[in-house]
């Protein structure tokens, strides 16, 4: 058996913080063909940033176009988990809580890495803010 090609790859720094399992190793796993392919496919995906729509000022009552199906909820309870995708464990947050009749809502699960947990830890801050700054000059 002829001895083996060294790569280019071969001889670069270990990496940092592997982007597909989140681990930190040095050796590189993917082909070049293969790391383009993922590569184009985080792009994409994070080109979508959040599966959320901010808006800049609070959507007055009378607008919502609220309907039987929706609850006035009395509790929101917020859970930390962990979720297995694709071999790596992901942080993730569970919303639920409870309608004012006591009624317990489904549970939503939302998944993604440390960074979408930072951007909706800082949506959730933002909205939640804005929403009492503008209760507190008389908005509706």
């Amino acid at each position: 058996m002829p001895p083996r090609r060294r790569s280019p790859l071969d001889r670069q720094e270990p990496v940092q913080q592997c982007r597909y399992c989140v681990s930190r190793h040095g050796v590189r796993y993917l082909c070049e063909p293969a790391k383009r392919v993922l590569d184009a496919l985080v792009a994409r995906g994070m080109s979508f940033n959040m599966p959320t729509i901010e808006f800049p000022d609070p959507i007055p009552v009378a607008d919502l176009g609220l309907d039987a199906g929706d609850q006035l909820l009395a509790q929101v309870v917020v859970q930390a988990a962990t979720v297995p995708a694709a071999g790596v464990i992901r942080p993730a947050v569970i919303f639920t809580g409870r309608t004012i009749y006591g009624d317990p809502l489904s549970r939503w699960l939302y998944a993604g890495d440390a960074d979408d947990m930072t951007r909706l830890s800082a949506l959730v801050a933002d909205m939640t803010d804005l929403a009492v700054r503008t209760a507190a000059k008389g908005g509706t």
